[in-house]
């Protein structure tokens, strides 16, 4: 389709061959090696804009942009004192949600279908699991399949892991004796801020086991009971504390409409399916990829803690400098959670506003994410075109967002230009109307072809647990509730 040959080497920033870039370890996502352009009936993954033209960037273009997302070299010490707000930082997204967003994505693309089912079935055309915000990256297939995942002593509720050794923290994901977290998604040990935010989930979830014997709910209703409230819950904080954050009031209130008589209704207009929602390329492979944009170089755990590099370059640098998980926490590594989020009126880390440009370390990833070390941002540009994705602007034209010029002299991959948008429209504090869209629209319609959400099941329902602000239900609130914050 026009593309240049791929430039071989191994040095950072070097685009090399356009592999299939895996999820952290945990292999690419079944389904994704076939991406139908007809209308889908069936499939995991499918597109929302099938009748727009791929987009090939040459290897030259790819480049030119990853290379214009670094940083330039530092060139002195930063002013003393510092800002309260550091330049690229979010104001209006605390550090944590970056790691919500990155949650979001493994419980909307983990698959819990049997290995038979994966090997006869790779590309996922029949036997596929919808995705859907259900928790299953913690639930896994459940406790009669997946026992171990679950509390031998309290069946109900999911099991805490107990470090024994001297060096390392109590409390922590269950392991093995290799020191592998035994959870339902892998990769949400990938580094140790979503190992926290699971061990969160975990607790969470059993805090509602206990409040619900609390108030009587007999045993043979009683984890049913709880993963619907805890589903229910989560479901609410990614619509209306995560998503809202991210694409603004005003665009959410347009794909999740109110209705006259109470409640509320998906609004969808690029999104749409036949028999069962699908995951559209244009979000997984571009638009939700946003968060990349979000991530610092570096993150205090706790106060009195150094900062802590969020990767490094290589498996053999000291592991008390870096937060790379699949690995048993280290003493005294136990998170303060409102330093990741506002609670209790608290000052969080921020997160780095979208934008095209991306901290550091994403300049040259670790062997362990890409042997080649080439940088995040060319990675993302090659998954982008090897699935065919049409151009940031020809999809900005048929959602009817083209509004200005973003200085841009061609056509650009759509990941770039939706950061390229969100910089240029909102300063980076939230997407631009192009990825707004989308995102919005598969989050609000992942909800809406559920038949278990609330939006279907009870579209005036509204959180029934405790939280800081009457009415309001946060990320904050789920910490607080789970006894973790």
């Amino acid at each position: 389709m026009g593309a240049e040959p791929a430039v071989a080497g191994t040095g950072p920033g070097v685009v090399g061959p356009p592999e299939p870039v895996s999820n952290h370890g945990a292999g690419l996502p079944r389904g994704l090696a076939n991406v139908p352009r007809s209308s889908v009936e069936r499939g995991r993954y499918g597109r929302m804009f099938r009748t727009l033209k791929p987009y090939a960037p040459t290897d030259k273009t790819l480049r030119r942009l990853a290379v214009s997302m670094l940083p330039p070299p530092p060139t002195g010490p930063s002013p003393t004192p510092a800002p309260p707000i550091q330049p690229g930082e979010n104001p209006d997204i605390p550090a944590g949600y970056t790691y919500v967003g990155q949650f979001v994505d493994h419980d909307i693309t983990f698959d819990p279908s049997s290995v038979l089912q994966r090997r006869n079935d790779p590309d996922a055309i029949v036997n596929y699991r919808t995705p859907r915000f259900d928790l299953d990256s913690i639930y896994g297939a459940g406790p009669d399949d997946q026992p171990f995942l679950y509390d031998r002593d309290d069946p109900w509720k999911l099991l805490i892991g107990r470090n024994r050794g001297k060096d390392e923290e109590r409390e922590d994901l269950p392991r093995n004796a290799q020191g592998r977290a035994l959870i339902g998604d892998p990769r949400n040990d990938v580094h140790v801020i979503l190992t926290h935010l699971t061990l969160a989930f975990l607790r969470f979830h059993n805090a509602v086991v206990d409040h619900l014997r609390a108030k009587h709910v007999p045993d043979a209703e009683l984890f049913a009971e709880a993963q619907r409230v805890t589903r229910w819950h989560y479901q609410w904080v990614v619509v209306e504390d995560f998503l809202r954050r991210t694409v603004g009031a005003d665009v959410l209130r347009q794909v999740l409409v109110e209705e006259p008589g109470g409640g509320r209704r998906a609004d969808l207009k690029y999104y749409a399916w036949k028999n069962d929602p699908f995951m559209p390329v244009e979000f997984s492979a571009a638009a939700y990829r946003f968060g990349h944009s979000q991530i610092r170089s570096t993150y205090v755990l706790k106060t009195g803690m150094l900062p802590l590099h969020i990767m490094v370059p290589f498996d053999n640098a000291d592991p008390l400098e870096h937060l790379t998980g699949f690995r048993p926490l280290p003493k005294g590594w136990k998170i303060q959670w409102d330093l990741y989020f506002t609670i209790a009126g608290s000052r969080p880390q921020l997160s780095r506003r979208i934008d095209a440009r991306l901290t550091g370390p994403l300049g040259s990833l670790p062997v362990s994410i890409d042997s080649g070390r080439r940088a995040m941002a060319i990675l993302d540009m090659l998954r982008g075109r090897s699935l065919g994705l049409p151009s940031g602007e020809a999809v900005a034209a048929a959602i009817g967002t083209t509004r200005h010029d973003l200085g841009l002299k061609d056509q650009t991959p759509l990941w770039y230009y939706i950061l390229k948008e969100a910089e240029v429209d909102n300063g980076g504090l939230r997407l631009g109307p192009t990825g707004a869209t989308i995102v919005a629209e598969v989050l609000v319609g992942l909800l809406a072809g559920d038949p278990s959400s609330y939006l279907r099941v009870a579209p005036t329902w509204t959180p029934e647990l405790p939280s800081e602000v009457p009415g309001q239900f946060t990320m904050a609130d789920i910490l607080r509730f789970a006894g973790v914050a």
